[in-house]
Parts: structure tokens; C-alpha cells; sequence
């Protein structure tokens, strides 16, 4: 009895030891480049030199070309999640960019005060500069957004008139306002908040953030009636929900002309106009269980806006999955699920063909 139970013990170590060694060779195999790449660097602005990896299916030829861009936070190309998707993109015969974030790894620029319109200023100078080298094909330029940069995709677009399509991985399409109210709301059921309580929290940050946008604008506001009742209903509803005081601030933000008026470019953002303006094929993919990013109200706007103007966009649902489009059936595909890597594989590289 003594040995058979010894017999099963190495039988699963060496069980074990296969599937951990597996598990570590599909992550070096998404993980780490392994074909050619090379140090790149460009002028965002004026002395502001965003640096990245340009990666090639091979050492010479021309080749279509794919920029990731980033999610929020001061991200990096060194991220896994990037390197991953660039291998993929790479290994369907197309060049990926991948750079660091303005203010972060070995970009310049300052990353704490950064707005959406440098990032979309950096992301435009990266499609500039690939245009311009004799080893990419300038026809054929394509954006990746991930998450917050999906909001962006469109502007980049229009504003160069150079990208070819656009493939964004749980990139919102609504507004900045519609999309993260969803957030929020999501983050005060997370933090115990009972279900009868969350309009009057939402309805408040909603007309908040209406506030900072109005008051950006138009110094008036920001003194108004409108800031004294915003204050004295936050105290109230702070009082009144303790659950929800972990998501609303103590007070309003202190006014200054400056900070307000930059931070209404991000509180009113709206991709739909730049939608509105660019002809490109775009792909939309989202996640069931996305708490980041609604997807019902996503997928329902776009079938609507694609049908109203038409326009060339594909639209997927992966099942089962939150906002990171990770899974156990991604064991082999260093994560992310494999019907996330079957269309990194194959849509990019479909519309370069085209």
C-alpha cells in the first residue's frame, strides 16, 4: 500500500512539475520577443520624446504596422499584457509599436498632469514618425486601444488622417460622463452600498463632474449657487451613506482656472464626434462581465450609430469574461482567452491585406 501511495505522489509532482513548466513556456513564448525588434524614439512635441520597441516579423522588407496603445495608469511597454499582444500581432506578419507613456519608463514628459489630448498628441507623432520609415508600409497604419485609449482611437484618426483600421479591446465608445458612471456605480455596490441608494450618489458625481466641465469653461460658474448646493449635498450624502464615503470626495476641488479647465476635457470627453468623421473599418471587442466599460449600452450604441451613419464596424462579445478578457482558458495563451488571441491574430492582418 506504502508504495502505490509513494507511485501516485511522483506520478502527480511530475504532474505538477509538466504543467507549471507548460504554463512557463506559453508565457516566455507571448512574453518575450523573439523576433527582431529595435530602440525607436520620436518628437511627441517639442521637447517631449516619447521612446519605444518597433517589432518585425523579419529584418527587412516593408510591412503594415499595428500601435498598441495604453490603458489608464503610468504604463510602460515592458507591461506583459503588451508584449503578449504584440507577439501575436507580430507573428501574422505585421510590424507593432509599442511605446511608454508619456512621464513614464523612458519617455519624456510628466505624467501626472498629462490630459487626453497629449496622450492623443503622442499617439498622432507615433503615427507620423512610422509613416515616414522606408520599412513600413504608411497605407497600412492600425491602432490597438486598450481600454481608455479606445476612447482616443477615433480622435488619432481623424487627426492624421493616416491610420487604416482600428482595433480596440474593451475601448468605450460612449462618453467619458456615461461610461465611468458605470464605474462608479459598480464601485459603490462593490463597497456595500444597497441598491436603493445609488441614484442619488450617481445623480450627484454626475452633476459634479457637470459642474468641473461648466465651470472650466466659464469662470462664473465656478462661484455660483450651483458649487454651494454641490457641497452641502455631498456633506449630506457622505453623512447619510457611510458606505459610499470610500467614493465621494470630501469637498468639491478647490477652483483654479488652470486644473479646471483641463480636467473638463477629460470629465466631457465624447468619441462620437471623431466617429462621426473617420471612414476606417474598427473592430469593438468587449467583455460580458466588464465592470469597467458597459457593454450592453456599448454594443446597443454602436449597432445604432453604425447603422445611422453606415459605418464599417465589427462588433464582439466574449463570454464569460471581465474587463482583462483573461480566463483558465487562457492557460495556454499566457492568459488572455483564446478567442482574444484567434482575432489579434487574424483581424489586424485581415485589413492589411485590404
Amino acid at each position: 500500500m506504502k508504495s502505490v501511495v509513494i507511485n501516485f505522489l511522483k506520478t502527480l509532482a511530475l504532474l505538477v512539475i509538466a504543467g507549471v513548466a507548460l504554463l512557463a513556456f506559453n508565457f516566455l513564448r507571448y512574453g518575450i520577443f523573439w523576433l527582431p525588434s529595435e530602440a525607436v524614439a520620436f518628437e511627441s512635441e517639442p521637447g517631449t520624446t516619447i521612446r519605444g520597441t518597433l517589432l518585425k516579423p523579419a529584418a527587412d522588407g516593408t510591412f503594415p504596422v499595428v500601435i498598441v496603445l495604453h490603458g489608464s495608469g503610468p504604463e510602460t511597454r515592458e507591461e506583459i499584457s503588451y508584449r503578449i499582444m504584440a507577439n501575436t500581432i507580430a507573428r501574422s506578419g505585421l510590424a507593432v509599436l509599442l511605446y511608454d507613456k508619456r512621464g513614464c519608463g523612458e519617455s519624456d514628459g510628466d505624467f501626472a498632469s498629462a490630459l487626453y489630448r497629449d496622450f492623443v498628441a503622442d499617439a498622432a507623432a507615433a503615427v507620423r514618425y512610422l509613416a515616414s520609415r522606408g520599412d513600413i508600409d504608411a497605407t497600412n497604419i492600425g491602432l490597438l486601444g486598450n481600454s481608455e485609449s479606445g476612447w482616443l482611437t477615433p480622435e488619432i484618426a481623424w487627426r492624421t488622417g493616416q491610420v487604416a483600421f482600428i482595433f480596440n479591446r474593451a475601448g468605450p465608445p460612449l462618453s467619458w460622463m456615461d461610461n465611468v458612471i458605470w464605474e462608479v456605480r459598480n464601485d459603490l455596490l462593490a463597497d456595500g452600498v444597497d441598491t436603493s441608494q445609488l441614484e442619488p450618489l450617481l445623480e450627484h458625481t454626475r452633476r459634479r463632474w457637470e459642474y468641473y466641465v461648466a465651470a472650466g469653461a466659464d469662470s462664473s460658474v465656478a462661484t455660483g449657487p450651483e458649487r454651494d448646493r454641490l457641497g452641502a449635498e455631498l456633506k449630506r450624502l457622505r453623512r447619510e451613506v457611510p458606505a459610499a464615503q470610500r467614493r465621494l470626495p470630501e469637498e468639491l476641488v478647490p477652483y483654479d482656472a488652470e486644473v479646471y479647465a483641463g480636467d473638463a476635457t477629460v470629465y466631457g470627453y465624447d468619441p462620437r464626434p471623431f466617429l462621426e468623421k473617420i471612414d476606417v473599418p474598427m473592430l469593438y471587442v468587449f467583455a460580458e462581465n466588464d465592470i469597467n466599460v458597459p457593454t450592453d449600452q456599448s454594443v446597443a450604441f454602436l449597432e445604432s450609430f453604425r447603422d445611422e451613419y453606415d459605418k464599417d464596424i465589427d462588433i464582439v462579445v466574449l463570454d464569460g469574461v471581465g474587463h482583462a478578457m483573461a480566463g483558465w482558458s487562457g492557460l495556454l495563451t499566457a492568459g488572455y482567452v483564446p478567442e482574444f488571441i484567434d482575432l489579434l491574430q487574424s483581424w489586424p492582418a485581415g485589413q492589411a491585406v485590404n
